[in-house]
């Protein structure tokens, strides 16, 4: 019967609309979490049977919800550089575990309030492990080849590189040796460098000048624990070396050689082997830079007093980390005290064929599901799946006057829905009171 129908689409419609208040009240109370999503309440009819020319069953109303995580919010700077944000349509990918396993789920999030825990691996508020690509110094992808496979990824710790030495790999003497020294007349120059485990020793070259005009020669001289009362001298390469300049005081050659060309770099290579440096290191092979050839510049031989303009090196001992920074693509470098920086990771975005299909799980994150697609690990700036913002968060999509608006739409939606009850009941009653 109608009523009885009528009654039944009233009830639907007191349900559709309690669940319309359920989801304003989930978007009001996340109108501050980070990377939030706002659900829509869409309805949609519910019909029982067909009408036909002369009857009407009725049916009623259901409550389809409709999240979008995709969707942009607005990003707001930050004071953290671990803070991150998409600008774009990816997400980023976590695992809840420290070191996922094969039984460990990735999932997607928008939320990018990252810090580092205790043992210095970054996660969000939600208890989420930041996933990434492990790279080399160049920003290379280590295991590139598999990238595309989730198990290429693995959480991004910051504890694996709390300290950086680099090696000594070229070394620049700019000096100029006196033109009126006499033969055997010697000069000194001093440059720390550092072995592979950041030791450091002085490079000590003297310069003694030849019998033959213009010429000076070299030798090198390793001192091992310099300024302490350790220290020891190591003499390197053997026979002293040559250097030559042309009557107009610029380089000619170095170590001996043929005259350089003119304009072109003057450059030497020096070996240092583990058994010089006395330790348990890699050999050091060092470029020289005397400057260039046929130019007053770099080496040169002029009256005057011996003078040095330049002695630079590229090594450096060992220092602390002091905090990261994240490229609009993605790259992390770690940053240390000493000013230097270093490519450690690489974070992907990952998109979904159809966004809308997620599910959603505790801590704003997302799962993939059979009608969402797998996920696609991506570049971030590649393949349209947006850039990375460090020192920023997406705030959430709620718009608190849309939701209030909603809420104050579907308080009189229900309302009406109660009157359907009611109207019902008075119609019931009186078909009760016929037989009265």
């Amino acid at each position: 019967m109608s009523v009885t129908g009528g009654l039944f689409a009233g009830v639907a419609s007191i349900g559709a609309q309690a669940t319309a208040f359920g989801i304003i009240s989930d978007n009001i109370a996340n109108s501050q979490t980070v990377g939030f999503k706002e659900t829509d309440a869409r309805f949609q009819t519910l019909v029982t049977r067909s009408p036909t020319a002369t009857a009407f069953t009725p049916g009623g109303v259901q409550t389809k919800p409709l999240t979008d995580p995709s969707r942009q919010g607005l990003l707001q700077a930050t004071n953290s550089t671990t803070d991150i944000a998409v600008d774009g349509n990816g997400f980023f990918v976590v695992n809840e575990a420290a070191d996922p396993g094969n039984d460990d789920e990735y999932l997607l999030t928008r939320a990018g309030s990252f810090n580092t825990d205790e043992n210095g691996r970054l996660v969000n508020t939600a208890g989420y492990y930041l996933q990434g690509w492990r790279t080399d110094a160049t920003g290379t992808i280590v295991n590139n080849d598999t990238r595309d496979l989730l198990t290429s990824l693995e959480t991004v710790d910051l504890s694996q590189f709390g300290q950086i030495a680099n090696a000594t790999d070229d070394v620049t003497i700019n000096a100029n040796l006196p033109a009126g020294a006499a033969t055997a007349d010697t000069v000194i120059t001093n440059i720390t460098i550092y072995d592979s485990q950041g030791f450091d020793y002085l490079l000590e070259t003297t310069w003694t000048k030849g019998a033959a005009p213009n010429t000076w020669t070299y030798d090198y001289t390793l001192i091992r624990n310099p300024g302490t009362i350790n220290a020891t001298s190591m003499s390197l390469g053997g026979a002293a070396r040559t250097m030559t300049f042309n009557p107009d005081g610029s380089l000619r050659s170095v170590n001996g050689g043929t005259a350089g060309t003119t304009n072109e770099a003057a450059t030497e290579t020096l070996t240092i082997s583990s058994g010089e440096f006395s330790r348990s290191v890699a050999t050091a092979t060092i470029t020289l830079n005397w400057g260039t050839f046929g130019q007053p510049t770099g080496m040169s031989q002029f009256n005057g007093d011996f003078e040095t303009s330049l002695l630079n090196q590229d090594g450096s001992g060992p220092s602390a980390l002091i905090g990261v920074s994240i490229s609009e693509d993605g790259l992390v470098a770690a940053n240390f005290a000493n000013g230097q920086s270093r490519n450690i990771y690489r974070l992907p975005l990952g998109t979904v064929p159809s966004s809308t299909e997620l599910s959603s799980v505790n801590g704003n994150a997302y799962r993939v599901t059979s009608t969402s697609g797998d996920i696609v690990l991506s570049i971030p700036t590649n393949g349209g799946t947006g850039r990375v913002q460090s020192g920023a968060l997406e705030n959430s999509t709620t718009d608190i006057a849309n939701e209030f608006t909603d809420l104050i739409i579907t308080q009189r939606a229900y309302s009406a829905s109660t009157r359907i009850i009611t109207t019902g009941d008075e119609l019931l009653d009186e078909i009760i009171r016929i037989k009265r």
